[in-house]
């Protein structure tokens, strides 16, 4: 029974169990434990998050943000789709989403501030990333509820497994919805790092935040979940996008830079050794077998997302720590620069879409520079028998290198002269030697337009 009591009170007062024993057993001790028990300070518990504070402001920053694509740029889709955004910088009217929600592709893009179902503001796609499934949308802020706020980003927060979590925003059109969790982990999947939760997330919290109780600020952008997994959904982790954020607002271009080697990968992810260069890329400075330890001078990089974060806003090249043979040395590597992701340009004419082929490699191929991506059903091009994925070959005879190429000579003929389409298909030929054929179509270049994807 004495035992009982003991671990009752253990379990009560936060003793352990023996601890309790001996102190009840060791009666001759009792005043001077008394004594000291009552010597020891008093220290207050810390106080617990308000979470329907956190809530309610939660619902001041957060807004609903749908887009409308006409002509998608793969891997996006025709038509509309709605997502959550949130006010992180209020002086500005600049909000935060998911590329995913805002796209990479043309598109009318639009905000709701309210539950209403028809106030729709038109917005102005700022910056949408080429890594990481973000981009920034902006508003008159003028515009804003006057009791509108902007969020807190937890860009030094320390993220641990176990802590709580509460993921904001519209699912399937239930406004201003908060689901809680814990954070199951933070896990690298590919070149990305995200904040695993088992808060739930549906269609429509992409964009939303996830907010750290304890902390009281965002630490993620919730980005995804997966079909048929209840209690697996993933958001990007804020320490990545915070540098986003301060490099757009000192006006310069947080689009990263590419290091021209392949990076060798073990099961889902790419580790920072180095597999090979690009070929064609000359002396890139690394060799095989090297292991980049991050920025000569700076931070240790703990895997292939803290090294693309540290490369943004870097032009030309970069000093890289390696480890080379066990040995540490200082290495001069080139960048290749990326075009950013809204300042890519497209073609349209006939009812299709011709993108310049991307390939940062640039490996020696055959195929020719521009594709085909996309084909609106009942438009001529569709009835010619034109495919998404063809590779235009050639026009009239001729091969352009570029969208913009390629507009300024047809802009110069008549919209009614039709013109002869060659084109590569990729197939799957009885003869396996051989993986294409080539279709000539005739057609008229109608409805010609050039297209930016920030348009």
């Amino acid at each position: 029974m004495t035992l009982l009591r003991s671990a009752t009170a253990a379990l009560l007062f936060g003793v352990s169990p023996a601890s309790a024993q001996t102190a009840s057993t060791q009666n001759t001790n009792a005043p001077a434990v008394a004594a000291a028990v009552a010597a020891m300070p008093v220290t207050a518990a810390p106080a617990a998050p308000d979470l329907g504070a956190m809530l309610r402001d939660a619902q001041r920053y957060t807004v609903k943000v749908r887009a409308t694509v006409n002509w998608p740029l793969a891997p996006e889709q025709f038509g509309t789709g709605q997502g959550t955004g949130f006010v992180i910088d209020r002086a500005k009217g600049w909000i935060l989403t998911n590329a995913h929600v805002a796209k990479r592709s043309p598109a009318a893009v639009e905000v709701a501030l309210t539950d209403s179902e028809t106030d729709w503001l038109p917005v102005e796609r700022l910056y949408a990333d080429n890594f990481l499934d973000i981009a920034v949308v902006k508003i008159d802020p003028e515009q804003l509820p006057p009791d509108a706020t902007q969020a807190r980003l937890g860009c030094g927060e320390d993220i641990k497994q176990g802590s709580a979590v509460v993921a904001y925003g519209h699912p399937i059109n239930l406004t201003f919805t908060a689901t809680r969790g814990i954070v199951s982990s933070v896990r690298t999947l590919g070149y990305q790092e995200f904040v695993q939760m088992d808060a739930s997330i549906n269609p429509g919290n992409s964009g939303g935040p996830l907010l750290g109780v304890d902390a009281g600020a965002v630490i993620g952008v919730n980005t995804a979940n997966f079909p048929g997994a209840p209690g697996l959904g993933l958001a990007t982790s804020i320490r990545h996008v915070c540098p986003i954020m301060d490099l757009l607002a000192r006006g310069e271009d947080p689009t990263v830079p590419t290091l021209p080697v392949y990076w060798l990968k073990q099961g889902r992810n790419e580790t920072l050794t180095v597999a090979a260069a690009f070929p064609n890329a000359g002396d890139v400075g690394l060799r095989t077998g090297d292991v980049v330890l991050g920025i000569a001078g700076g931070r240790k990089a703990g895997g292939l997302p803290d090294l693309i974060t540290a490369l943004r806003g870097r032009k030309e090249s970069v000093a890289l720590a390696v480890r080379r043979d066990g040995a540490e040395i200082e290495v001069k590597a080139p960048l290749v620069a990326a075009a950013p992701s809204l300042k890519r340009q497209a073609l349209t004419f006939a009812g299709l879409l011709v993108v310049e082929r991307q390939a940062l490699d640039q490996e020696p191929t055959v195929l020719p520079p521009l594709r085909i991506e996309f084909i609106k059903q009942g438009e001529a091009a569709a009835r010619a028998g034109l495919q998404a994925w063809d590779y235009l070959e050639t026009v009239s005879g001729q091969r352009f290198r570029s969208v913009a190429a390629l507009h300024d000579w047809l802009k110069a003929r008549p919209s009614t002269e039709k013109v002869a389409v060659m084109v590569r298909r990729h197939i799957a030929s009885f003869d396996r030697r051989i993986g294409a054929e080539y279709h000539r179509f005739e057609i008229a270049p109608s409805d010609l337009k050039l297209l930016t994807a920030g348009d």
